[in-house]
């Protein structure tokens, strides 16, 4: 985790506010590694479970991101389906209330 100090220089080098702690969310990582560590079953798999790890891994990814660091989501040579990527967009926009056309106006604003 990022001490107060720490975490206030940081936004004051992006000029905003630092969206998670990285410390923070590999504490949720671990939480997530044991407990599908622990399944039995992989029919078992509770959804709350996959929430929990991609919640964690998206706060990761951003706040990484805000720090400068530009790097694509899945391994350089590991193909990403088309479809798997825009069902998991979709759903993602769809549960912060974000329409395709402010997503495409952001990407316009902030270069990402």
């Amino acid at each position: 985790m990022y001490s107060p100090e720490e975490r206030a220089k940081i936004e004051q080098e992006i000029g905003g506010e630092l969206l998670a702690d990285v410390g923070e969310e590999l504490a949720e990582l671990r939480d997530f590694a044991k407990k599908v560590i622990e399944l039995t079953d992989e029919k078992d798999l509770p959804d709350a479970l996959v929430q929990q790890g991609l919640a964690a891994l998206v706060r990761l990814y951003t706040v990484k991101f805000q720090v400068g660091e530009r790097w694509p989501p899945f391994p350089v040579g590991t193909p990403m389906q088309a479809t798997a990527a825009m069902i998991m967009c979709t759903a993602m926009l769809r549960a912060a209330n974000v329409e395709v056309f402010e997503l495409g106006m952001w990407q316009s604003w902030s270069g990402a």
